[in-house]
């Protein structure tokens, strides 16, 4: 048996004082002298003995009675689970910090009663357990589990902060942590379960065997109008071309909006305005239409300026302007010509090639579609090319000619033509490679076939297989190339060799084949996610990383590779959505722009009906409090606290007898001496 408050305990020293007095109760006995008279000495010795009997009786009801009443404060309880190696119970404890937590409620923001809340958790566990703090945006040392002051401690200091993890990520990385721990412990969500945080009920199994708690803490209701997400109409921004930004803004009002206005902004001020009419609790896409400016680095933001709009109300995007992408084709090809001619950030050029010691940059394309299949010389040529400009190039296969020069130089498996109808495999759609192609990826597709190949008999060497045919031929290849990027393709660009150059797919993966090695930074990024922002001018690194820069704060920036190349991991840094500016360590050169927001989350103020947290709770043997009692929570989940209550009745029965040794005991004494004497 342990206690929830073991300090009472010492309490406990309250018995020394009935025993003190009991002990050192020195009284003046005054001599009367009696004759000798052999009664009276009988009874002088019996009533000694009596009031002896009577003070032990008393001072041990005494002392039960007040040792109970202090067990009953400390409030004994039974612990469940305990942790193997410290003898200590493990216990997880989420704060919200997000920005509904910023609402208020009689005269104080949610987080400073989460706060309390946590602060009785830990007091309720004492110095019998060890903590872990989480919050929205926990850092590494707050992962630590620690002990009840050092919690505290980090509960104090937690603050509003941007961004919101889902509930079910939350609960799948607290089980984690508190398994590696040994044994099952507790957990305690402390939330308003916004709906965005909670959504939709699922079964965790990660948490099965754990005493997981949600304590709710009550907001009042809030309304709001926010901007979701935003995108391009033309993925690039070429200077002096009108484009548009499209965007999505949802209504969390129950009132619909008419012509509801929003502003785009860049560094040079206001570029356009827009409007979206959208009917109550709806969503709806507008646009902006722009010119683009010549500024190949450059800043905006998407702004809804209403009362309405609380929080998600901008958008921060990365608008630097692109140079023309240009291509070079070593023949004719009239399919080829005719993605070039689709897409205005591309423009063919003659003399763009590996070959006559042209110089090359990482906007320039080559395109080989023959005749035949690179010679050695040629494929080496290429390589060098490639290597030292982190330029893109685009293969075709010839069917009918040797592919050994490209076995060699680049790690093409073996390979043999086939000449039979296969179609490609809609499994290959789901590659990254296709996430500037596809937002979902469309059902029962029309999908195209190839009739003749090289097969690879499913190998793909040292290349990266994006897209097979149905038997698990790779159609097109990956091959990293120094700072470059080769693509290639195991069919020819005819239509004598099936249907991929006529059907609605090849416009779009010839594209991205040409763009996905140089896309640029991307429009933006989410705060706290594991998202990588690729930057072209880092692909080569200094010893010391580049520095992120915003008004009012300065980080390090954290570089990692991406599918495109190198760029900035996001992880924690940077905390708060905004414009950030990407520096060179000790020259302060401007390397690229770097927008990040919030994930949206916390868009939509309602918060998660009840019974939405019963499917939750129902599902995960979850504990779900809506009161505000934290204590309450953990008595009824973790221990078997009823114990108090037996407690409070030992105490209740050992005074009551004391009161009645009190009052009856000298009584009945005097009734039995008068019988003796008389």
């Amino acid at each position: 048996m342990s206690f929830l408050y073991p300090v009472f305990l010492s309490a406990l020293l309250l018995l020394l004082i009935p025993l003190v007095v009991h002990l050192f109760r020195f009284r003046k006995h005054k001599e009367i002298r009696f004759t000798r008279v052999r009664l009276l000495k009988e009874v002088e010795i019996e009533t000694k003995n009596r009031k002896r009997l009577k003070h032990l009786i008393t001072l041990a009801c005494r002392m039960l009675a007040i040792g109970f009443m202090v067990l009953a404060f400390a409030i004994p309880t039974c612990q469940r689970q305990g942790h193997q190696g410290t003898g200590k119970t493990r216990v997880s404890i989420f704060i919200d910090n997000s920005y509904s937590m910023d609402n208020g409620r009689d005269g104080q923001i949610l987080l400073e009663t989460a706060k309390q809340r946590a602060r009785e958790i830990v007091n309720s566990f004492g110095n019998n357990a060890e903590f872990q703090i989480r919050s929205q945006q926990t850092d590494g040392s707050h992962m630590r589990f620690v002990s009840a002051m050092v919690a505290v401690s980090y509960i104090d200091v937690l603050k509003i902060r941007s961004g919101s993890v889902p509930l079910a990520s939350l609960l799948k990385e607290i089980s984690e942590d508190l398994k590696q721990e040994g044994s099952s412990h507790a957990a305690f969500i402390i939330s308003d379960f916004q709906s965005g945080f909670v959504g939709e009920p699922e079964t965790i199994a990660e948490t099965r065997g754990l005493s997981v708690t949600f304590v709710k803490i009550a907001s009042e209701k809030r309304e709001n109008i926010s901007i979701d997400s935003a995108w391009l109409q033309k993925p690039y921004l070429i200077p002096g071309e009108k484009n548009s930004i499209q965007f999505k803004l949802t209504n969390y009002t129950r009132e619909p909006l008419e012509d509801f206005p929003a502003k785009f902004y860049t560094e040079t001020g206001l570029m356009g305005t827009g409007s979206v009419s959208v009917s109550g609790g709806g969503s709806a896409v507008s646009s902006i239409e722009f010119m683009v400016e010549n500024r190949p680095l450059n800043s905006g933001k998407l702004v809804i300026e209403e009362p309405g709009a609380a929080f998600d109300n901008v958008l921060y995007l990365n608008l630097g302007s692109t140079a023309f992408r240009l291509v070079g084709i070593s023949s004719y090809n009239r399919f080829v010509k005719q993605v070039i001619e689709a897409q205005s950030f591309l423009q063919e050029k003659i003399n763009i090639g590996p070959f006559g010691g042209q110089s090359a940059s990482v906007n320039d394309i080559y395109v080989w579609v023959g005749p035949g299949n690179l010679s050695q010389a040629l494929a080496q040529s290429l390589k060098d090319w490639l290597n030292s400009s982190g330029a893109t190039a685009i293969v075709a296969a010839d069917v009918n000619s040797s592919s050994d020069a490209l076995q060699k130089v680049f790690g093409l498996p073996e390979t043999e033509p086939v000449n039979v109808a296969r179609r490609i495999s809609e499994s290959g759609f789901s590659h990254p490679f296709f996430l500037g192609i596809f937002e979902l990826i469309p059902r029962n597709m029309n999908v195209p076939d190839v009739k003749n190949y090289l097969s690879t008999s499913g190998g793909s060497g040292s290349g990266e297989t994006i897209l097979s045919l149905e038997n698990g031929d790779p159609l097109l290849l990956k091959f990293q190339v120094g700072s470059g990027s080769l693509y290639f393709f195991t069919t020819p660009f005819s239509d004598l060799n099936g249907n991929l150059v006529k059907s609605p797919l090849f416009l779009p993966l010839l594209t991205q084949a040409m763009i996905a090695g140089n896309q640029g930074s991307p429009l933006y990024g989410i705060c706290n996610s594991n998202a990588v922002l690729m930057v072209n001018n880092i692909r080569k690194l200094s010893e010391k990383p580049p520095v992120l820069k915003s008004d009012g704060w300065e980080g390090l920036a954290e570089i990692s590779a991406s599918a495109g190349g190198m760029g900035v991991y996001l992880g924690a840094q940077p905390e708060k959505a905004g414009n950030y500016k990407l520096l060179e360590n000790g020259s302060n050169r401007l390397l690229s722009n770097i927008a990040v927001n919030d994930n949206r989350l916390e868009s939509n103020p309602s918060m998660a009906s009840a019974d939405v947290m019963e499917a939750w709770t129902s599902a995960n043997n979850i504990v779900w409090m809506q009161g505000d009692n934290a204590l309450a929570a953990f008595q009824a989940k973790i221990s078997d606290t009823t114990k108090w209550r037996l407690f409070i009745w030992l105490a209740a029965v050992f005074f009551a007898l004391e009161v009645l040794v009190l009052a009856f005991w000298d009584s009945r004494f005097k009734k039995i001496t008068k019988r003796k004497l008389t």
